[in-house]
C-alpha cells in the first residue's frame, strides 16, 4: 500500500475505506481495479461466509405485471424464478438468478480466487444480461417462517430487511376457480397499505409463494392487489433438483446493508439529483462529493429507465412506503 511519504501529491479514498497518496496515472489506476473487484463482489459473488440449504426439488416462474409510477398507466413486466426444496425457498429475479449462475461457472473453473476475479472480469464468455429493475432476491425459511429480503445492487442501494411472514393474517374464502390448470382457492390479506387476494392450490401442497407471501395451505398460483399495481401470476411449475439454495443475506455481509429507511433515504437524494437532470447512473463511491455529468438523454423512457434501475421506487417495497409514513 502507497503511504504520505511516498508520493504525497494525491489524496483518494479506496473502496476498501483507506486513504491513497500517490501519482495520479497510478494510483486511479489500483483505485479503479479494487474498485471493479470489491464491486464484482460486492453484487455477484457468494464468496465468503455462505449457508448452504440443501439441494432444490421445484421450481416456479412467476410473471410479475407491475405499474411503479403514481399518474401513469404503463405496466412493466418482469419473471422471477420461486426455486425450493421442503425447508427453504428463493424468490429471485430471473435475470439476476442466470446472471449470477453464469458467473458462479466461471468462479469454479478457478481454484484461486484472486485468478478467478481476474479471469471473470476478463473472460471473453459473453453472460446474459443484468437484470433492469427488480434486481431483488427474497428467501423464506419454512421452520421460522422468517423472510429475508435483499436488493442487488451493490454500493450504490444495497438494502437487506428481515420479515415474518408467519404473521400474515390470511382470510380463505369459500370461492375457488381454475387458473392454468391448477384448481385454487380465494384467500386475502392486508400488507403495508395494500389488500391482497391470493388463489392458493392445496394440489401443490407447499406454503410459499411470490414475493414475501405464503402461510397458506398450498402454493400461491395467482396474487394481486385490489388496485391492480401488482399482480404475479404463476406461468410454470417443474420439478428441478439441481441447484443449490443458499442464504444470500450471508453472501452481502460484507457489504454492511443499509436499512430499509436509510436506503430509501439515498434513493429519495438519488432521485433528486436525476430529477434536477444528472445521470445517476454514473454515481461514484471514490469520489462521493464529485458532481455527477448531466443526462445525455434526458427522454421521459430514459427517466423512467433509470427511476426503475437506481432509485428502488416508492411501490417496491410494499410495506416500507411513503403512504405508510413510516420514514
Amino acid at each position: 500500500m502507497l503511504t504520505i511519504n511516498q508520493l504525497p501529491n494525491l489524496k483518494a479514498i479506496g473502496c476498501d475505506g483507506h486513504v491513497y497518496y500517490g501519482q495520479p496515472s497510478k494510483n486511479i489506476m489500483k483505485i479503479t481495479l479494487q474498485l471493479s473487484l470489491f464491486l464484482f463482489f460486492a453484487i455477484f459473488s457468494s464468496y465468503g461466509q455462505v449457508i448452504e440449504k440443501g439441494y432444490s426439488k421445484y421450481k416456479g416462474t412467476y410473471l410479475h405485471q407491475f405499474k411503479p409510477f403514481d399518474n401513469d398507466t404503463t405496466v412493466y413486466d418482469c419473471e422471477y424464478f420461486l426455486i425450493f426444496n421442503d425447508k427453504f425457498s428463493s424468490f429471485d429475479n430471473k435475470a439476476h438468478f442466470e446472471f449470477s449462475e453464469e458467473v458462479d461457472k466461471l468462479y469454479s473453473k478457478n481454484s484461486k480466487e484472486s485468478e478467478s476475479v481476474y479471469s471473470m472480469l476478463n473472460s471473453k464468455n459473453k453472460l446474459p444480461a443484468e437484470a433492469a429493475f427488480n434486481n431483488f432476491t427474497i428467501t423464506k425459511e419454512y421452520s421460522t417462517k422468517n423472510a429475508i429480503y435483499v436488493y442487488n445492487l451493490g454500493y450504490i442501494s444495497n438494502c437487506n430487511f428481515n420479515e415474518n411472514y408467519g404473521l400474515l393474517e390470511w382470510s380463505v374464502k369459500s370461492d375457488s376457480k381454475n387458473i392454468n390448470g391448477y384448481n385454487c382457492i380465494l384467500a386475502t390479506t392486508k400488507y403495508g397499505k395494500y389488500e391482497l387476494e391470493a388463489w392458493f392450490t392445496p394440489e401443490i401442497p407447499v406454503s410459499d409463494g411470490p414475493y414475501l407471501f405464503g402461510g397458506l395451505p398450498g402454493l400461491i398460483v395467482s396474487l394481486r392487489d385490489t388496485e391492480n399495481i401488482h399482480v404475479f401470476t404463476l406461468t410454470e411449475f417443474t420439478e428441478e433438483s439441481t441447484i443449490l439454495l443458499k442464504d444470500v443475506a450471508t453472501d452481502r455481509q460484507g457489504l454492511h446493508p443499509n436499512k430499509p429507511n436509510q436506503a430509501m433515504n439515498k434513493m429519495k437524494k438519488l432521485r433528486q439529483q436525476l430529477i434536477s437532470g444528472y445521470d445517476i447512473s454514473k454515481s461514484n463511491i471514490l469520489y462521493p462529493s464529485q458532481k455527477l455529468p448531466r443526462l445525455e438523454d434526458a427522454s421521459d423512457d430514459n427517466i423512467k429507465r433509470l427511476m426503475l434501475k437506481f432509485t428502488l421506487y416508492d411501490h417496491l417495497l410494499f410495506k416500507y412506503s411513503k403512504q405508510n409514513k413510516v420514514f
